[in-house]
């Protein structure tokens, strides 16, 4: 129990920093209209603390994934041999497409010509075929590894999974925004202040 509420706490704590570090699991490939560009940290981040609470976040998911799918250790392991290479790749291109997304408003804002955006909206398109046909090899690796019920669970557990984060950090923002009244918060990749409220 000790150990559980440790977890939490930590979780908590850095959730915000381990999420817009590690934990861009796109299985659903979202519309790039949807996506906002993630807050920058406002202090020094100690990238040890970063990658010991990326690794308490992904024992915890790992767990998670476990009970959800109810895998036994053989299946976990042919599971997880399949999942976690396709996760890392899945989060670098999704980091890919939330840069070229971040130029293409930089490209809407400046005084550029229209030759200059054309280039950034097909690197965007073919960054979101990269993620689609990732997530397919995905697919078709399991298919050997868990039934298809499982494949569905997998689909749901990471779409609540990716609601929670995006509603943690809502949560995390709202709160700094309490605390720091007059101070606005910047967004990644600009100085200009957050507009979006609940």
């Amino acid at each position: 129990m000790e150990y559980k509420n440790m977890l939490q706490n930590t979780i908590r704590s850095g959730l915000l920093i381990a999420l817009v570090l590690s934990f861009g699991l796109p299985l659903f490939a979202q519309d790039a209209s949807t996506t906002t560009p993630l807050p920058k940290p406002h202090r020094k981040v100690d990238p040890e603390k970063v990658k010991l609470l990326i690794q308490k976040v992904e024992e915890v998911k790992h767990q998670k994934l476990r009970e959800v799918l109810n895998l036994d250790d053989e299946t976990s392991k042919r599971f997880f041999a399949e999942y976690d290479p396709a996760e890392k790749d899945l989060i670098n291109l999704v980091k890919q497409r939330q840069e070229q997304e971040l130029k293409l408003v930089q490209l809407t804002r400046g005084d550029y010509k229209d030759g200059d955006v054309d280039p950034t909206l097909q690197s965007i398109k073919a960054v979101n075929q990269q993620i689609q046909d990732r997530y397919e090899k995905l697919d078709n690796n399991l298919k050997s590894v868990i039934t298809p019920r499982q494949r569905a669970k997998l689909l749901v557990f990471e779409k609540e999974f990716n609601r929670k984060v995006r509603e943690k950090i809502h949560d995390r923002i709202d709160r700094w925004k309490a605390n720091h009244p007059g101070r606005p918060f910047r967004r990644r990749g600009g100085n200009q202040p957050s507009q979006n409220s609940k």
